[in-house]
C-alpha cells in the first residue's frame, strides 16, 4: 500500500501542479542544476543537462513557471488509480542511430504527435578545457554562439530566428558546450540553416564580444551577493584544489580581462569537431529527412578529433592539511549550508547503487532520511537535499540546505549524524524496496517531453552508455542489493573527506 501511495503522490505532483499546499522537494536550482550542472546525471528522473546555467549569456531568459489550475485530489483519483495499476516502467521511446557527417554520432527519437522538433548538440568543450588563467573562456564562447552567422550580424540573425519562432542558444558546463535548437516542423530548413551558420560560419564580432564580457562581469559581481553561489564556488575549490573542476565556469573578475576575441574564435574551432560531438533529435522528423538535412547543412564539419586535451584525473583523497570547514559572513536571516566530498565518475560500476543510496539519503520526494529528520520532525528547513554529479572523472557528492541562523549548528549536526548513520548502519530491506519502487515507478514521468528526450539521448551519446541504457535502467536499479548499499556507503560517505561551507550571519564568532 505504501508503494501505491508513493506512485499516486508522484502523479499528484506531476499533474496537479499547485494542488499540494506545501513545499515540494525540488532541488534548489543553483546547487544542483546550475553550478553542478553538466551532463553527469543522465538520470531519469533528474537529468541536468539542458538547464540554463547562471554563468552564460547563452541561456534563455528565465520565465515564471506556468501553474495549472488547482485540482482536487479526488477529481484526479480515477486517473491516478489507472496510472498506478499500469506498469509505469514501460519501454522507453525507440531510438534510431546513424553516423553523421565527419563521424558525428546522431540519435533520433521520432514523435509525430505534434509538429515540433527538439535538437541538442553536445560537444566536448566545457570549462574544464579553459586554458590556465582564462577561466570563463568556454562560457564566453557559448554566449557568442547565437550572435550572428554567415553574412548576418547579431540583429539580423536574431530577427530571422524570432520571425520563424526558432529558439537557438548554447551554454557551457564543466565538461560540455551544449547547443539547443527548438523549431516547428514547418521551419526545419530555416532552423538547420541558422544552426549551420552559427556552427560553421560564426560571426564572432568584436562589438558582441565586448558586450558578452561586460554582461559576464556584471553577472559575476551580482553573484558575489548570492550565498548559494559563494558556497558552491568555495566548496568546489576545496574539493578540487588542483583540478579544473574547481574553476568557476563563468570565470572571475581577474580572468575575464585575459580573454580576447581571438581566444574565443580558437576555442570555437577547437570544440566543434565531429568525432567529439553528439547530435540528439526528438520530434516530428523521420530518419531520411534528418539525414538529408545533415548532409545539406553540416557536411563540412571538421572530421578530425578535437585538439583539446583529455580531462585530467581527480585526486580522490584530500591532503591532511586541506581545510575541511569554511565560514563566509553575509548579513542574512538564514545560513546556507553546503557539504561535499569526491564521488564517482559516470562509468563507475557503483553508479546505480549510489543512485539508490542518494535517493534514500536526500533525493527527490519528502520521505528521504534528511527531509524526515530535519524538515518533517524538527521544521528546521523548507528543504534539504543530496545529489551526486558523475562526470567523465569523479564528480562531487553533495548535501545542501538553508536554515535559520539560530538553528545552524543543530541542522549541521543532524546532517552529519545522517551521513554517519548511512556509513555505519545497514539499510533495512523495507527501506531499500520503498526507494527502488519510487525510482522505477516515477521513471517514465521524466521522459514525456521532446526536450527531455533530446537532452537524455545527448547525454547517453556523450558518455557512450549504449542504446539500451533507458531500457535497462529500471532493472539495474532493482538489482541493487542491501550489500551494495552498505559497501558504497562505506566507500563514499567518509566524514573525514567531507568539506563544509557555511554562509550566513555571525558565523565567525563560532571559531
Amino acid at each position: 500500500m505504501t508503494g501505491l501511495l508513493r506512485r499516486i503522490g508522484v502523479a499528484v505532483l506531476a499533474i496537479a501542479g499547485g494542488a499540494v499546499n506545501r513545499p515540494t522537494q525540488t532541488p534548489p536550482p543553483f546547487f544542483f542544476n546550475h553550478y553542478c550542472g553538466g551532463l553527469g546525471g543522465i538520470i531519469p528522473p533528474s537529468g541536468v543537462q539542458g538547464q540554463s546555467p547562471w554563468w552564460g549569456r547563452g541561456r534563455s531568459p528565465q520565465k515564471q513557471p506556468h501553474r495549472s489550475p488547482k485540482r482536487s485530489f479526488f477529481s484526479l483519483l480515477p486517473f491516478l488509480l489507472c496510472l498506478t495499476l499500469t506498469p509505469l516502467a514501460q519501454a522507453s521511446p525507440a531510438v534510431q542511430t546513424v553516423q553523421g557527417p565527419g563521424g558525428m554520432a546522431v540519435y533520433l527519437v521520432e514523435s509525430h504527435a505534434n509538429p515540433m522538433v527538439e535538437i541538442r548538440l553536445v560537444a566536448r568543450g566545457g570549462s574544464v578545457y579553459d586554458p590556465p588563467g582564462q577561466a570563463g573562456l568556454a562560457s564566453l564562447t557559448a554566449w557568442m554562439f547565437n550572435e550572428g552567422g554567415g553574412e548576418m550580424d547579431t540583429t539580423t540573425f536574431q530577427e530571422r530566428l524570432d520571425f520563424h519562432g526558432i529558439a537557438l542558444d548554447a551554454n557551457a558546463s564543466q565538461e560540455t558546450l551544449l547547443v539547443r535548437l527548438t523549431t516547428r516542423t514547418a521551419y526545419l530548413e530555416e532552423a538547420w540553416a541558422r544552426l549551420a551558420d552559427a556552427l560553421l560560419r560564426p560571426r564572432l564580432a568584436e562589438v558582441d564580444f565586448v558586450r558578452a564580457k561586460a554582461e559576464q562581469r556584471a553577472m559575476i559581481i551580482k553573484d558575489q551577493e548570492q550565498p548559494q553561489t559563494q558556497a558552491a564556488l568555495l566548496l568546489y575549490r576545496m574539493l578540487y584544489p588542483n583540478h579544473p573542476y574547481g574553476s568557476p565556469v563563468a570565470g572571475t573578475l581577474e580572468s575575464l580581462p585575459r580573454i580576447n576575441l581571438a581566444d574565443v574564435r580558437r576555442f570555437h574551432a577547437d570544440v566543434f569537431h565531429a568525432p567529439d560531438m553528439v547530435l540528439a533529435v526528438a520530434g516530428d522528423i523521420d530518419l531520411p529527412q534528418l539525414q538529408a538535412l545533415l548532409n545539406q547543412h553540416l557536411a563540412s564539419l571538421d572530421a578530425t578529433p578535437s585538439p583539446l586535451a583529455a580531462v585530467p584525473e581527480v585526486t580522490r583523497t584530500l591532503p591532511p592539511d586541506a581545510p575541511r570547514l569554511r565560514r563566509v559572513e553575509m548579513d542574512l536571516p538564514q545560513t546556507t549550508l553546503l557539504l561535499g566530498t569526491i564521488g564517482i565518475d559516470r562509468h563507475d560500476p557503483d553508479y546505480y547503487a549510489l543512485y539508490v543510496l542518494n535517493q534514500l539519503l536526500g533525493g527527490s520526494g519528502l520521505n528521504s532520511r534528511l527531509s524526515t529528520e530535519i524538515r518533517e520532525k524538527r521544521g528546521l528547513t523548507y528543504g534539504v537535499y543530496s545529489r551526486f554529479v558523475p562526470w567523465s572523472k569523479s564528480g562531487p557528492f553533495l548535501v545542501a540546505m538553508k536554515t535559520k541562523t539560530a538553528s545552524t549548528d543543530e541542522a549541521l549536526a543532524l546532517v552529519n549524524q545522517a551521513l554517519r548513520r548511512l556509513a555505519t548502519e545497514e539499510v533495512a530491506e523495507a527501506e531499500r524496496e520503498e526507494v527502488i519502487q519510487y525510482l522505477t515507478g516515477s521513471f517514465p514521468l521524466h521522459l514525456d517531453g521532446l526536450g527531455q528526450l533530446a537532452t537524455t539521448w545527448g547525454n547517453i551519446g556523450f558518455y557512450h552508455l549504449g542504446t539500451d541504457y533507458l531500457d535497462q535502467w529500471p532493472d539495474r536499479i532493482r538489482a541493487v542489493t542491501r550489500a551494495d548499499l552498505t559497501r558504497v556507503a562505506k566507500r563514499i560517505v567518509n566524514l573525514e573527506q567531507f568539506c563544509t561551507v557555511m554562509v550566513g550571519k555571525g558565523l565567525q564568532k563560532k571559531e
